[in-house]
């Protein structure tokens, strides 16, 4: 290796960049797939599509308020469906105001996703109730201790008690929340869950030839997608770096090992030829085939070692941007669809340890800051 500085530096250099981004790529597919994937019956979850001449992609996720419960009378291979809100806010809290992300649905919303009622009672799924639900996490974060039953936040004017205390999403969701109450005025959505062995193509072509009738706008050809798959597969998420684009960087990471593996391989075999005298006068100063071998193979792994040290080192560097990475990936400001208002300042945490040459970090979505649309 010493001897032939230049074509080791080339060689270990463009292994290492090729680890670093294989593995960071990686790591980013591997975030952007493991959204909602938690839930119990999470494969047989899809959320519901409808035409929409407004978007540029054709489709909105935006749907009636009683499509969930038209659904699932309708089509037998339902086994649940809901119907729901979801939006970005703030609240106020003894004169502080508190970034909130609200979810609005009945009982059927709180069976899907498995949420359970720990302290409290349910009548804040009681349609034009006052109250609301706090998740455990953000009830602990603005009381600690003390219980929040009976504490009271004012949105718009309002003045919302808080009556019970429920679980939150375990997971990475598209749909993480702090509050639950039954109304909230934002666009609706509507997952469905099918019954097991249901023919998907089948059920897909009988949803998209249905029409709801005029109670329910006329809706026709609609489409569905997987829950676990609507965090990049969704066309109303603005996106500033395309999922697709991660994994074409993830391809371009792992040609790039493979391409450098290739031209190290054939400069250690081309070596062969220019080290001849000096395995030959090895072998006549008593050096054995198996010895030549192992000096060889020590060469050839001391190499790959000094590629995987570099990688470690590049890995460590490139995740201090990484965060910044994946934020930017969803822009700068989350939008809501059909929304005005946007969220700026959307913050990740990032936790990056080296083991065994792989990077592993976890990003968690910090709640962003509402700020009014200018």
């Amino acid at each position: 290796m010493r001897k032939y500085k230049s074509q080791t530096l080339i060689s270990v250099l463009g292994l290492a960049v090729g680890f670093t981004c294989f593995v960071l790529a990686a790591l980013w597919i591997r975030y952007e797939m493991n959204f909602d994937n938690f839930h119990k019956n999470a494969e047989r979850m899809y959320m519901i599509y409808r035409p929409d001449t407004r978007n540029l992609s054709g489709y909105s996720k935006r749907t009636p308020l009683l499509l969930g419960e038209h659904l699932k009378g309708t089509f037998p291979e339902i086994a649940n469906a809901a119907t729901f809100t979801y939006v970005r806010t703030s609240f106020t809290l003894e004169d502080a105001s508190i970034p909130a992300r609200v979810i609005g649905g009945d009982s059927s919303l709180l069976k899907m996703f498995d949420l359970r009622v720990v302290e409290g009672s349910m009548e804040f799924l009681v349609r034009n109730s006052n109250q609301l639900a706090i998740t455990q996490r953000k009830a602990r974060k603005l009381f600690g201790d003390e219980s929040p039953i009976g504490k009271t936040v004012i949105s718009r004017n309002a003045r919302l008690t808080i009556g019970a205390v429920v679980t939150e999403m375990p997971g990475r969701s598209n749909f993480n929340f702090d509050f639950i109450g039954r109304n909230w005025h934002s666009p609706q959505y509507t997952i469905i869950e099918l019954h097991p062995g249901i023919n998907l193509k089948a059920f897909q072509q009988k949803l998209y030839e249905h029409e709801t009738g005029s109670e329910l706008d006329n809706i026709s050809n609609m489409t569905i997608t997987p829950l676990t798959r609507i965090r990049f597969l969704d066309p109303d998420i603005e996106r500033n770096v395309k999922f697709r684009h991660i994994v074409i960087f993830a391809i371009s990471g792992l040609l790039v090992i493979v391409c450098s593996l290739f031209n190290y391989l054939t400069l250690f075999i081309s070596r062969f030829r220019i080290r001849r005298k000096e395995l030959a006068l090895r072998k006549v100063c008593g050096a054995s085939g198996s010895s030549l071998l192992a000096m060889l193979s020590v060469e050839f792994f001391a190499h790959i070692d000094a590629c995987r040290c570099a990688g470690k080192c590049f890995n460590a560097m490139a995740a201090q941007s990484f965060p910044d990475a994946v934020r930017n990936s969803n822009g700068a400001a989350c939008y809501l669809s059909g929304a005005a208002r946007v969220y700026r300042g959307c913050h990740f945490n990032l936790n990056a340890d080296i083991l065994g040459g792989i990077t592993r970090i976890s990003v968690e979505d910090a709640e962003c800051v509402y700020q009014p649309e200018q």
